[in-house]
C-alpha cells in the first residue's frame, strides 16, 4: 500500500498506536492487543492468525465463547479477539488503518464505510460469498455497501428502539398506568407529575442520558422522531433542515426547568440512568433491546413496568414515519490482511446462524439473517425480548451522505467530523448557551455548505443520497 507518511511521522503513529490500543484493553478479559504479524515473528506456532477488532459490548464473553468453538473448528486458524472501548472504537480502528496496521476483520461504524470504501481498505465481498449465502438476507442489507456488483460489508444485526416506563411512578402522579404517553406534550405532563409526586423521595419522571451521543441524541432524539415522519436529512430535497427538532428539545428545556428531567442530564451516562430506572427512580426513558439486555441483567424489578412506541411529536403525526431501524456496525475484512481465505472464512462464521442465532438467544443484537427470530433453539432468555423485535411501523432507512464539516464561523467550534459536530450543538442547547433556533439554524447552514463542497469536490456523488419519491412512511419503498 502507498504510504502517505514520512518514516519517522511514520513510527510515531506505530508506537501511538501500540500504547493506545494495550491501555484500552488493559484489564479486560482478552488478551492485550497485538497486531497482525507480530505473534507470528516469535512463534513457530504455523496456523494463520488473525485479529478480531469487536466494539465492547455486553455479549463480549459469549463473542469469545463462540470464537474459541470457532478456533476449535478451524485447527489451522487462530482468531484472536481485541475488544475496543465503544467510545473510541473509530479512532483508534482510524489510526491503525492509516498506519497499515488494522485487524483482518472488524466492526465498522456506519458513517465510516464510504470513506474506508474510497480508500480501498475493505475487501470487495462478492468474489468471495455466493448467491446463494447472500439471499438468507433481507435485500436492503445487500443494497448497505452494494456498487454495482461489489459489496463490502452486511449489516447482520439491526437495533430497535423503545419508550420504558414505569407504571407505579405513573399510577402515584394519577395517571393510567396501562396508557404511556403517545405525544412529547403527554411525556412532558407525565414527566413534570411524576417529579412532582416523587418530591422528597429522588423520583424523577424522564432520564435523558446526554452525557452520551448515541444514548442522548442519537436514539432519543434523532431515531424517536423518524415515527413522527421527521428527520434531519431530508432525502426528496437532499439537504439539511435541523430545526425540525425546535419542538423536542423546547419539550426537554420545559422539562429540565419544571423538573421533569433527571438531574444533571448532560453529564447524565446511559449505564447511570438505566440502573436508577431499574432501582424506580426513573418513570420513563428510551431504550434499544440492548438497553434492555443491561436492564435484565440488573436487579429484578421490585415494580411493573411496560414497553411502548416512542411519543409522537404531536397527535397528527400518527402514520407519518416509520420509526428507524438502526443498522449494527457491520463486520468487514482488511483488504491488505495477510490470511484472505481464513479471513473470508471467519467472516462467513459471523454471519451464521450459529453465531446470530446465539447473540440472539442471549440478549444480543436482533439478527438480520432471516429464520432465526422464528427457530424454537434460538428463542430469547430475556422475557419481553420480542417485543423489540420490528413491526410494521418500522423500516431500516436509506444512508445519508458522509463527509468532512467546513470549519465555517458558528457559535460552537466544529470537530472534523460531521457527528461530533452535531452532537456538541445539541449538548449546547441542553446547557443553555444559545437558544435552540439558534444554534440548529447554524447546524443546518453548516451542513449545508459542507455537502455543498463536498458535491464540488467529487467527493460524494450527489445523486445517491437525493430520493424525489422518498416516503418516510416507508423508506425503502417496500418491505424487504
Amino acid at each position: 500500500m502507498k504510504k502517505s507518511f514520512s518514516l519517522a511521522l511514520t513510527k510515531r503513529l506505530i508506537i501511538g498506536i501500540v500504547t493506545i490500543v494495550l491501555v484500552l484493553t488493559a484489564g479486560c478479559s482478552f488478551k492485550d492487543a497485538q497486531f497482525p504479524g507480530e505473534e507470528e515473528e516469535t512463534s513457530t506456532d504455523q496456523r494463520a492468525k488473525l485479529t478480531l477488532a469487536v466494539q465492547s459490548s455486553e455479549e463480549l464473553k459469549v463473542i469469545e465463547s463462540l470464537i474459541e468453538q470457532f478456533n476449535s473448528s478451524h485447527p489451522a486458524t487462530y482468531v484472536e479477539v481485541v475488544n475496543l472501548p465503544r467510545d473510541r472504537y473509530d479512532q483508534t480502528l482510524n489510526m491503525q488503518m492509516t498506519s497499515d496496521e488494522g485487524p483482518d476483520v472488524f466492526q465498522i461504524g456506519t458513517g465510516w464505510l464510504t470513506p474506508y470504501i474510497y480508500k480501498n481498505w475493505l475487501l470487495d465481498l462478492s468474489e468471495f460469498i455466493s448467491q446463494k449465502e447472500l439471499q438468507a438476507f433481507p435485500g436492503w442489507t445487500l443494497d448497505y455497501t452494494k456498487d454495482n456488483d461489489h459489496f463490502y460489508a452486511i449489516p447482520s444485526g439491526m437495533m430497535t428502539l423503545r419508550l420504558i416506563y414505569n407504571k407505579e411512578l405513573l399510577a402515584r402522579a394519577g395517571y393510567d398506568p396501562e396508557h404511556p404517553p403517545s405525544t412529547l406534550q403527554e411525556l412532558k405532563s407525565y414527566a413534570n407529575k411524576i417529579s412532582q409526586a416523587g418530591t422528597g423521595y429522588q423520583k424523577y419522571g424522564f432520564a435523558l442520558p446526554a452525557g452520551e451521543d448515541w444514548a442522548g441524541f442519537q436514539q432519543a432524539l434523532e431515531i424517536a422522531n423518524t415515527y413522527s415522519g421527521v428527520n434531519y436529512y431530508d432525502f426528496a430535497k437532499g439537504k439539511y433542515d435541523f430545526m425540525v427538532y425546535r419542538t423536542w428539545f423546547q419539550a426537554m428545556l420545559d422539562m429540565k426547568q419544571q423538573g421533569g428531567l433527571f438531574p444533571g442530564e448532560t453529564s447524565l451516562k446511559s449505564d447511570t440512568a438505566l440502573t436508577q430506572f431499574a432501582e424506580g427512580n426513573i418513570g420513563m426513558m428510551y431504550v434499544t433491546n440492548r438497553d434492555f439486555v443491561m436492564l435484565s441483567q440488573m436487579k429484578s424489578f421490585q415494580f411493573p413496568w411496560g414497553l411502548a412506541m416512542p411519543p409522537l411529536l404531536t397527535p397528527s403525526d400518527t402514520g407519518q414515519g416509520a420509526l428507524m431501524i438502526y443498522p449494527e456496525s457491520p463486520f468487514a475484512i482488511n483488504a491488505y490482511t495477510k490470511h484472505k481465505p481464513e479471513a473470508v472464512e471467519l467472516w462467513k462464521f459471523l454471519h451464521s446462524a450459529e453465531y446470530l442465532g446465539t447473540l440472539y438467544k442471549l440478549g444480543g443484537a436482533i439478527p438480520t439473517l432471516e429464520g432465526i427470530t422464528n427457530d424454537p433453539q434460538y428463542q430469547p432468555v430475556q422475557p419481553q425480548f420480542n417485543a423489540f423485535l420490528p413491526s410494521k411501523e418500522e423500516s431500516a432507512y436509506p444512508k445519508e451522505p458522509k463527509f468532512i464539516l467546513q470549519n465555517i464561523q458558528t457559535p460552537f467550534s466544529p470537530k472534523d467530523l460531521g457527528d461530533t459536530s452535531r452532537m456538541k450543538a445539541y449538548r449546547d442547547i441542553m446547557q443553555g448557551i444559545l437558544s435552540p433556533a439558534e444554534i440548529l439554524n447554524n447546524l443546518t447552514m453548516q451542513y449545508n455548505i459542507s455537502l455543498d463542497d463536498a458535491v464540488l469536490r467529487n467527493l460524494i456523488n450527489y445523486n445517491d443520497y437525493v430520493k424525489p419519491q422518498f416516503d418516510p412512511r416507508n423508506p425503502l419503498k417496500k418491505r424487504q
